[in-house]
């Protein structure tokens, strides 16, 4: 029966692993977000409020984070025609 011989990874093998883990790796990104929100309504108004945080990494830009606020109203007009607005906020 042959003998096993035992050597040493070759420095090039090395080199191509750690490689195709960069690679792998070089498109990568993650987020975390956190919700919530209020809702209030009455005779003839809708309104609510969103409010976001977003943590993000990624290898392009880096680690951040992003606060959100969204405001949406719904109503009618002085002549009764109904009427909608929301608007988003982000610092």
């Amino acid at each position: 029966m042959p003998e096993r011989m035992n050597r040493p990874l070759g420095r090039g093998f090395t080199f191509a692993v750690g490689m195709a883990l960069a690679a792998g790796l070089a498109g990568c990104s993650t987020s975390a977000d956190v919700a919530y929100g209020t809702y209030q309504f009455g005779p003839g108004y809708e309104t609510g409020h969103v409010y976001e945080s977003r943590v993000y990494g990624d290898t392009q830009q880096g680690i951040g984070a992003e606060n959100c606020r969204t405001v949406m109203r719904r109503g009618a007009d002085a002549s009764g025609r109904p009427r909608s607005y929301e608007e988003t906020v982000c610092d």
